[in-house]
């Protein structure tokens, strides 16, 4: 039994500023995440148009330990569910799959955690 996609939470660096600022400047980079996401098989293409069209997709700017919060799989998920569950009133599973892009990897120049929660 496949697990039901329900959001998508961005971690980044909050020292490159509020979440509706990074949002709108990567925002010409999310269809090639989305892209990435469905290619990973951590959700479908039906559940990404799901979660846009609910807008279910927040960022979280972490303002501590970012690089290291990063190599811990758990704190990324326990961060992921946090924002999640506080902008959307809604119980994320514990199961978090989450991609960490590079910055010297990526057009957008920044290191990011997109994750993915499920039901």
């Amino acid at each position: 039994m496949s697990m039901k996609a329900i959001g998508i939470v961005f971690l980044y660096d909050r020292s490159l500023g509020a979440p509706a600022k990074v949002a709108k400047e990567f925002s010409e980079y999310f269809s090639d995440v989305t892209e990435d996401l469905v290619k990973s098989n951590l959700l479908s293409l039906t559940e990404v148009k799901e979660i846009i069209d609910l807008n279910r997709i927040y960022w979280g700017g972490i303002k501590e330990n970012f690089y290291e919060i990063l190599e811990d799989d758990r704190a990324i998920g326990g961060l992921a569910i946090e924002v999640f569950e506080g902008h959307s009133n809604l119980k994320a599973a514990d199961d978090v799959k989450s991609l960490i892009y590079d910055e010297k990897q990526v057009p957008w120049k920044f290191k990011i955690a997109v994750c993915i929660l499920y039901e």
